[in-house]
């Protein structure tokens, strides 16, 4: 959709500037409206603004190379440097390529000493931003908060995922690879980065887009939910340490806590892979095995490593929680 705007964006802006206005610098027009296509509404106005400056900036230096030199390969040399120099400059410093590349354009089409001709130039400019400002707008206007949602969901299953494999492989009573599920909590990890990414192309695309529903999970919402999942995320993490630490080994743990404290862990690996079906908080059943264990004899060996992970999976249960009736609501 994106390239399409883009084409559509620049034959406008070429039959306005030469068709209708018949600008001497059209060609101008659908190159900056080519420029000026971004991925969201907000960059194509502020890069719009940027490709206004930056191209300005191209024509005055060809005009002026021109003037001291002439036409030759020195002066054409002399404005691609200056143009590339140019980007250096904060306010056009993703647009340096711009100012040499407009500077290249008037050059080698033998425009740049002709004074009469800096208006249509500046005027193709301008309807050649316009044009791409107008398109983008207005031709499905992009939003992608569909991607952000799809990759939050990602996140989540692929943590429940691990955490239901964790739950599994312990209630097993065979020698498990704690690092295994570390590495897999670091890659949960990468997927939830590139989330925060999705997730601030969605804040910067709802900006002045006129398909922005009001109703729907803004910006915020998944921002909210990102930083429960990096909690949830950081305390997967610690019961695989705790496991991987504990002392004489997770298969002589008592009867009276693995069973429980397991099938707790693996309902809430079950409720963040499965957010539509309703499943009870583990918390109260969780603050349940506190209580009874608090009051038994457990092993001097095991003690810390059932209060580490029994505290891990309190802090999940809080996270799940929340993250299954936001996104259930989402839904």
């Amino acid at each position: 959709m994106q390239i399409v705007k883009a084409v559509v964006a620049g034959v406008l802006a070429w039959l306005v500037a030469d068709d209708l206005l018949g600008l001497g610098s059209a060609f101008l027009a659908p190159w900056t409206a080519l420029l000026t296509v971004h991925a969201t509404v907000y960059r194509s106005l502020t890069r719009g603004a940027q490709v206004v400056g930056a191209t300005v900036l191209g024509v005055l230096v060809s005009y002026l190379v021109v003037e001291m030199a002439g036409y030759n390969a020195i002066a054409l040399g002399a404005a691609m440097l200056v143009g590339m120099l140019a980007g250096l400059l904060r306010p056009i410093r993703n647009e340096g390529s711009t100012v040499a590349t407009t500077a290249l354009f008037v050059i080698t089409a033998g425009q740049a000493e002709q004074a009469p001709m800096l208006v249509d130039r500046l005027s193709a400019t301008g309807i050649g931003v316009a044009a791409g400002l107008v398109v983008n707008a207005l031709l499905v206007a992009p939003l992608d908060d569909l991607s952000a949602r799809q990759q939050i969901d990602s996140v989540c299953r692929r943590l429940g995922t691990l955490i239901g494999n964790m739950a599994d492989e312990v209630g097993s009573r065979k020698d498990v690879d704690a690092q295994s599920w570390i590495e897999q909590s670091r890659q949960t990890d990468a997927a939830l980065g590139r989330a925060w990414e999705l997730v601030r192309h969605t804040r910067e695309a709802r900006f002045a887009n006129p398909r922005r529903l009001p109703q729907d999970l803004g910006p915020s919402d998944y921002a909210a939910l990102l930083l429960r999942l990096e909690e949830g995320i950081a305390q997967t993490r610690a019961i695989a340490r705790t496991i991987d630490q504990a002392k004489g080994g997770h298969t002589g743990w008592s009867e009276q806590f693995c069973p429980r404290w397991l099938h707790a862990l693996a309902v809430l690996g079950d409720q963040l892979e499965h957010p539509e079906e309703e499943a009870r908080s583990q918390r109260p059943e969780l603050e349940s095995l506190v209580a009874e264990l608090s009051s038994t004899d457990l092993s001097q060996d095991h003690w810390l490593a059932y209060g580490s992970l029994i505290d891990s999976t309190i802090h999940i249960s809080d996270v799940v929680d929340d993250i299954t009736a936001s996104r259930r609501v989402s839904v």
